[in-house]
Order: structure tokens, then C-alpha cells, then sequence
């Protein structure tokens, strides 16, 4: 078994004893607050969980300066009138009950729009208001020791300070965005004031029993932003004020959101190396380091705590994609933890759609209805018509309980539309989840039939049948169209494609088919229909993506084109008035897919129990086949 006495050894911090160096990070489900004031029973179930997981400091989140603001969005509990604060006080001692400390993050959004100078953004969105006069700074300091004050009597062990990602709290510490000429703006000295300010005035207030985490980027990226050298004056600044530094990274914008939060579009863990510089520094004696970005195992964890990289690690999706990585880390099994995809789908569903998902956990969102259904009495024989993620889901869940199934797959390998990502640089972590289906199919007691075409026939026998066969290329009549590759056929030829490729489609899987080319080195054009690429895509996927579409000169976008013809050696579109033929040695097809509703429908009505599930329902992401897998499974 592994040793991990580094990452699990206790630490004291601020008289607090924490059991162990694992941080929960503050993700929130906004619907833990339906427009309340308080946490709801769902909301704090989602931060008592992360306790229960193992964690020994769990970050909540929902408390705003100032008192209650509904936004609309997120929660934001009031903790400036007592009875308001029932629910928090449950909530810190449920979190201790599993032997864990619990902190709340206060995030730093100035008041009615405000921000450090005209011109800056309020997270990313739109310019606020503009530069916040000193009446306001003062007002929105006595809110945080007012904050402070509440959290310690609901009995929170500390505070999250978030003075990170260019939030406008954070914009005080960048050259780039502090253009104010007053006591908080110019030299160094001044844009740390006003946070140190904070942090001063609310130790004050509350003693040195409270844990001050300070959470600020180690790096902006930006040009004349915060750099390494900047960070680590920051921290050198705060380290007498706080007791964890938190170094993160990035900014509330699209070109480096991608490093708040990582994606396939940068390598694992690839913040770790600014809190190793600033550990390694010798300029931080005061305070821990935390780090925080895309850490989803005990072995990594501890590599990290062992070799003196950070004193604790913060984690927060995995903890959403599997609550259960620290058991399975300690149990020796590191290789059934599910892994996080990185597709942000968490934070999107619950910014933009006020109902967290995630795409390989179907338990989220779902928890009370998911405990409310019976236990199985198992003994079906359950027939699964396809190998893809749908499928390999709901063979699994069925399996687990109890029923005898078989899983049959036309093509020599499991995977469906999830194998493409074998070979996409920057799909490494939706490769990583294709691999650990098939690896729990292997371990399961799961019947695969490889190779095998199930046909209404062979299933007759079964009790219950799940068609998870997928869909097929749309095919527009295009003269000529017949020449080209669907894109799901594509990868793995590329080779042979030529120097120059034409993608038709650009929706999200053109684009990514585009850009995996262009990465290649093959000059691409894509030529999409409606006025902006990829409107399908998840909003931070496709933020980062387009991004990534604007770095790479091989990729040559067209919008508001209409294909005309495909020819051997290139492909016409129209423009307006326009006519233009693009020279080309091979051309990909990527104009959507469409479900095999008629080859699902044939397995219907042959057994007592019988579902649809999948890309066969409707073409859409892996999120809806592990969702609907997961369900018709349990149905059973």
C-alpha cells in the first residue's frame, strides 16, 4: 500500500489541529440557496459530505460582504441578523462531527458595481462602475470584520479571503488594473494596503483562533500584470497577516481562466510550480502554502507535501467527480477513482443553468433523489446494446446491483465516441475517464460480446434490454460530400489527410477536430454556416477553446459561409456574393450527428423492461450518457 504520512499528517494551524493537508476548495452548489438567506438542507449536505470524504479543512461558500444580496445566481447567506445564522451554525458543527475544520469564503466584489479603477471588469463580465471612492472602501472593510465577527460566534474555525483572479478585491494588487493615484495606488507598498488593511482589521476583531486563508494569484499571465516576481512579493506581504497563503493563478477572463481553473489545455496539475517557488523561496516563514489546480489523487497529493512543494493541497472538483478519492486512495484501489474531465461542466451548470451536473458523476444535483430509490433485489438479465459511455455506465450500475449483464458492442473495442480522445492532445483527461470505464468493465462482472452486432433476435431471452447505440454523421446534400471523412472517423488518418484540410461544420466537435489538426501542424480552414464557431459548447470550454482557436495560425476560421460543392482537391463555399474554392488535400465532415432512433426502437417491446439512453436519444455530451445510463440502471 502506498504511503501517504505526508499528505495525511495532522497539522496545528492558528491553535486549530487540522487531521490532515487536504483542503476542500470553495465550490458551491448554487441551488443550495434557492433565493434564501440561509444554506438549505442540500447545501449543507454538500459541504458536510466533503468532511465525511476525509477532508480536514472543508472551504463553504455563500456568505457576501455587507449582508444578503440575491443576485439571482449565487447563494449568499446573511449572517448580519442572528436567527440568520441557525443554518450556519448547523453547518460548521456537522462538518466538525467528521473530525474536520471548516472556513468560509468571503469573495471581494465591491458594492452597486464598484471597482479598484475605471476601466476593470467585475469577474470577467461587463466594466463596472468604476474607481470606488474611500467612503466605499471604508464601508466594505467594516462589512468584513462585520463577516468576520458572525462567522466566528456561528462557529467557523476561519476565513477564506478570496484576493484572487482579478476580482475586484484582487485588482489592487495588480500594476495592470490599479491605476488609482490616492493611498491605494502606484508603488507596491500601496496595492497591498487596502487588503492588508482587511485582514489587519478583522484579526483585530476576532483574535489569532481564527484560520486566515489568503487566496491570490501566484501569476496573472498577463503582460504588466502580476508576474512570479510579483507574486512572491505578495505573499512576502501578507505572510504576517494570514496563517495559509493559497497560491492560485489566472485571471476572471477567457485568455487565462483556463489557469484558474485547468483544462486539457494545459498539462496535470500545472500550478503547483508557483507555490513551489514561493515554498522554495526562503522569503515565507510566517505562513503555510497551499496549492490549488486540477489535483484529483492521494499519490499526487502526497509526491507534492513529501517533496516540500506546499504545505496543504486544495482540491475541489474531484471532490465533485468522486467524493470517495481519499478512501479509495487509502484502500490501495487509486485506479477506481473517477476522474474529473476537466470540462467545467460543474461551474457552468451552476453559473448559467442554476443546477449543478457533472459529466462522469450523475449522483450531483440528484443526491436525495438518488437515495430515495430501493435497494435492487437484483437477478435481472439485462442486455446493453452499445460500448460507449452510455452503455459501459449502465452495464456497471446494473452489475453493482446485482443483475447478470451482457453487454454486447459491434466494434473489436469499448469506448463509442469517447475513442477519438486516444489521440487529441488536449482530450487527455476525457481519455483518462474512456480508460477507467473500460478498465472497471474489465474488473466487473459484466458479459462483453466484442465484435459482436446485437440483433432484436439474440436479446429475446433477456429481461430488461438498454439500447445504447449512439448516433450516425449527418450527411447534407452536398454535391460531392461523399468524398469526405466524418470527423468521428477521422482521427487516427491523419497522416494520411495531406498538408491542408478543410473542415465543413464548426460546431463544437468541428472545432476540435480543427484545432487538433492545426496543433498537428496541417493548415485548416473550417467553414461554419451561423455567425460564431462552436454555439454548442459548454460557455468556459468554449471560452477557453476560442482561445486556444486564436493562438494557432494554422487554423482558419469562416462563418457565415455555406458550403457549395466538394471536389478532389478542394471545396467551394459562398459568402454573401461571394464564391471561393479552398485548395485542399483532404476534407472532414462535421455537420452534426444524428440519434439511430429506428435501430434503438427495434429492441423495443421484446422485453418486460426496455430504455433509450445515450447519443441514440439525442446527439449530446458524455454528461447526458452517464446521466441516463446511471438512471435506466437503477430503474431496473
Amino acid at each position: 500500500m502506498n504511503d501517504f504520512s505526508h499528505v495525511l499528517s495532522p497539522i496545528r494551524v492558528a491553535g486549530h489541529l487540522l487531521k490532515n493537508r487536504i483542503i476542500s476548495g470553495p465550490s458551491t452548489i448554487h441551488t443550495a440557496s434557492n433565493g434564501e438567506d440561509h444554506p438549505t438542507e442540500a447545501g449543507k449536505r454538500f459541504f458536510v459530505d466533503r468532511a465525511r470524504a476525509g477532508a480536514g479543512l472543508v472551504t463553504c461558500a455563500g456568505v457576501s460582504i455587507g449582508g444578503f444580496n440575491n443576485d439571482g445566481v449565487h447563494a449568499s447567506w446573511d449572517i448580519t441578523i442572528p436567527n440568520r445564522q441557525n443554518a450556519l451554525c448547523d453547518l460548521a458543527d456537522e462538518i466538525h462531527m467528521y473530525g474536520a475544520k471548516c472556513t468560509m469564503e468571503l469573495i471581494g466584489v465591491l458594492p452597486d458595481g464598484w471597482t479598484v479603477s475605471d476601466g476593470c471588469s467585475i469577474m470577467g463580465g461587463p466594466v463596472g462602475r468604476g474607481e470606488a471612492p474611500l467612503e466605499v472602501l471604508d464601508q466594505f472593510k467594516a462589512g468584513y470584520v462585520q463577516a468576520a465577527i458572525a462567522l466566528k460566534a456561528s462557529g467557523f474555525d476561519g476565513i477564506l479571503f478570496h484576493f484572487g483572479h482579478s476580482i475586484p478585491i484582487a485588482q489592487f494588487l495588480s500594476p495592470l488594473t490599479n491605476k488609482r493615484t490616492d493611498q491605494y495606488g502606484g508603488s507596491f507598498e500601496n496595492r497591498v494596503r487596502y487588503p492588508i488593511e482587511i485582514l489587519k482589521a478583522c484579526r483585530e476583531a476576532v483574535g489569532r483562533d481564527m484560520i486566515f486563508d489568503v487566496r491570490f494569484s501566484g501569476s496573472e499571465f498577463e503582460k504588466n500584470g502580476i508576474d512570479e516576481a510579483e507574486g512572491l512579493k505578495i505573499a512576502a506581504a501578507f505572510q504576517d497577516y494570514c496563517d495559509i497563503l493559497q497560491v492560485s493563478a489566472g485571471m476572471h477572463n477567457p485568455d487565462w481562466m483556463t489557469w484558474t481553473h485547468p483544462c486539457g489545455f494545459l498539462p496535470p496539475m500545472p500550478n503547483v510550480y508557483l507555490a513551489e517557488n514561493i515554498k522554495k523561496s526562503g522569503k515565507i516563514d510566517k505562513a503555510f502554502i497551499s496549492t490549488i489546480g486540477g489535483i484529483g489523487t492521494l499519490s499526487d497529493a502526497e509526491e507534492i507535501i513529501a517533496s516540500g512543494k506546499a504545505d496543504f493541497v486544495v482540491v475541489a472538483r474531484q471532490f465533485i467527480a468522486d467524493p470517495n478519492w481519499i478512501k479509495k486512495g487509502l484502500s490501495g484501489i487509486e485506479e477506481d477513482i473517477v476522474p474529473c474531465v476537466k470540462c467545467m461542466r460543474c461551474h457552468d451548470s451552476d453559473n448559467y443553468a442554476q443546477h449543478m451536473q457533472c459529466t462522469v458523476n450523475p449522483h450531483v444535483g440528484m443526491e436525495e433523489a438518488v437515495a430515495r430509490i430501493p435497494e435492487s433485489e437484483g437477478g435481472k438479465k439485462v442486455a446493453i446494446i452499445g460500448g460507449g459511455p452510455a452503455g459501459m455506465m449502465a452495464a456497471l450500475t446494473a452489475a453493482d446491483r446485482g443483475h447478470y449483464v451482457t453487454l454486447f458492442e459491434k466494434s473489436d473495442s469499448l469506448g463509442g465516441n469517447l475513442k477519438f480522445a486516444s489521440y487529441v492532445s488536449f482530450k487527455w483527461p476525457l481519455r483518462r475517464y474512456k480508460d477507467y470505464l473500460i478498465a472497471q468493465i474489465a474488473k466487473s462482472a459484466v458479459d462483453v460480446r466484442l465484435g459482436t452486432e446485437a440483433t432484436p433476435e439474440m436479446v429475446a431471452d433477456f429481461d430488461a434490454v438498454i439500447a445504447a447505440v449512439g448516433a450516425a454523421p449527418v450527411v447534407p446534400p452536398i454535391p460531392g460530400v461523399e468524398k469526405a471523412i466524418p470527423a468521428c472517423d477521422s482521427y487516427g488518418k491523419e497522416a494520411q489527410m495531406g498538408d491542408s484540410v478543410v473542415v465543413i461544420g464548426g460546431g463544437q466537435v468541428g472545432c476540435e477536430t480543427a484545432l487538433h489538426l492545426a496543433k498537428l501542424g496541417k493548415k485548416v480552414t473550417i467553414i461554419e454556416m451561423q455567425s460564431a464557431l462552436a454555439p454548442d459548447a459548454s460557455k468556459t470550454h468554449r471560452d477557453e477553446m476560442m482561445v486556444e482557436i486564436g493562438n494557432e495560425p494554422n487554423f482558419i476560421p469562416v462563418v457565415n459561409a455555406t458550403v457549395q460543392s466538394v471536389a478532389d482537391d478542394g471545396v467551394t463555399y459562398k459568402t454573401g456574393d461571394e464564391t471561393v474554392t479552398v485548395p485542399c488535400t483532404s476534407v472532414i465532415l462535421a455537420a452534426g450527428m444524428r440519434a439511430r432512433i429506428p435501430l434503438a426502437d427495434s429492441f423495443m417491446g421484446i422485453t418486460p423492461d426496455f430504455a433509450e439512453i445515450g447519443d441514440c436519444v439525442k446527439a449530446r455530451t458524455v454528461e447526458w450518457a452517464t446521466k441516463e445510463g446511471f438512471y435506466a440502471a437503477m430503474n431496473l
